[in-house]
């Protein structure tokens, strides 16, 4: 595995992901200086032909019959409840959601709405996905780490001390996705719309330092997922599973010691003021996934279908992961510093004793696949292929 520090080496770039198809309707009109609708002129033959402002006026009346039929191609009305865990000022929220609610409505021509239900109010983290499955609710944003268990595969992209960002493991997820079925296959009871990579986590500590593997023993460290639990206790914490928003509190009464997080969900959970120390390792990445019940799909019209899966797919899933990296990047720049948070760098030394003490965590996974017929070195070679990072 490669070094948490790697931001300075070059990298293949993945496939380009092209960007967000944007909807733009154009009013068409006559020059200033065109002749008045209606003049004929002679042709050579001593005939007459219509003017190019008649021309224009039926090509105008075409268009607009063409913009009328396709408008009503979209079928019925429909309202989708999209419904996540995260604080509504979160930034994925306010600079993604809001905007492509926005944009999904005008590619449908205004016939789909979506209500955003964000904190939980239509399902804690953990049951956001099931909900999507039973149809209570039709659209959902979570973690699959969320619900130990019900995604296995999906872990490979929690590959402890793998990952550079959010980029790189949005191409690499997109990659593997399209590569292995049983990777799809584990989603097969929602239609998914985008799959993604948030940016990487490091280890926060509310009073001890943690600058070797030893500073671990007996803490207790928020996991955001199994494969992560597992890598704590293989590092001496002990693991508490719990998803972001209940860190705060859990932190401010002791109950926990720290936690695993990405750097951008810091700011959103406002934990600068529970947190003391930043210990920098690039522990980890996690996949989120934005699904949509299949009842809800089959309410659509095919061109309402169309339309959002123009808005979805790979190129949601990139501008996703790059908020989501914008967002780390401006927290580590200015967030940790106004809060007084002190950033650890690991020794080199150091960092490979925490490797090695994971390793056998992600051999496991790789058993645990092939033993279940998945094909889980493969997957892994080809996560490392595509990393550089074996």
């Amino acid at each position: 595995m490669a070094r948490a520090k790697r931001r300075g080496r070059s990298r293949r770039p993945l496939a380009a992901l092209a960007a967000v198809a944007l909807v733009a309707i154009s009013c068409g009109g006559g020059d200033a200086g065109s002749e008045p609708a209606g003049d004929l002129t002679a042709d050579e033959d001593g005939g007459v032909t219509a003017t190019d402002d008649d021309a224009t006026a039926t090509e105008d009346d075409a268009a607009a019959t063409d913009d009328d039929a396709a408008a009503e191609d979209f079928g019925d009305d429909v309202t989708l409840t999209f419904g996540h865990p995260f604080p509504p000022t979160d930034p994925m929220q306010v600079n993604v959601w809001e905007p492509w609610v926005e944009e999904v409505r005008e590619a449908t021509g205004g016939t789909v709405d979506i209500e955003i239900h964000a904190g939980g109010a239509l399902a804690p983290g953990p049951q956001v996905y099931e909900n999507v499955v039973a149809g209570a609710q039709d659209l959902g944003w979570t973690m699959p780490g969320y619900t130990p268990g019900r995604f296995p595969i999906t872990q490979i992209i929690e590959a402890p001390f793998v990952f550079d960002g959010a980029i790189e493991g949005t191409e690499v997820a997109t990659e593997l996705w399209n590569e292995f079925d049983a990777f799809q296959e584990e989603f097969s009871d929602t239609k998914v719309l985008s799959l993604w990579a948030m940016d990487t986590g490091d280890l926060f500590t509310r009073d001890t330092p943690v600058e070797q593997l030893e500073d671990l023993e007996g803490l207790t460290i928020r996991s955001p997922a199994p494969l992560q639990s597992q890598a704590l206790e293989a590092m001496g914490a002990n693991a508490v599973s719990m998803p972001g928003p209940d860190i705060y509190d859990a932190v401010e009464r002791g109950v926990i010691d720290g936690y695993k997080l990405a750097n951008s969900a810091t700011r959103v959970f406002d934990l600068g003021g529970t947190t003391a120390y930043r210990t920098i390792c690039n522990c980890y990445t996690g996949a989120f996934v934005l699904a949509m019940s299949q009842q809800a799909w089959d309410r659509l019209s095919p061109a309402q279908q169309d339309a959002l899966e123009s808005l979805t797919g790979p190129d949601l899933a990139m501008r996703l992961a790059e908020g989501h990296q914008g967002a780390a990047d401006d927290t580590e720049a200015t967030y940790w510093p106004e809060n007084d948070v002190e950033s650890i760098e690991l020794d080199p030394e150091e960092f490979d004793r925490m490797r090695d003490a994971v390793q056998p965590v992600f051999d496991q996974w790789i058993q645990e696949m092939e033993s279940a017929g998945v094909p889980g070195q493969e997957m892994a070679d080809r996560l490392f292929e595509l990393t550089g990072a074996n």
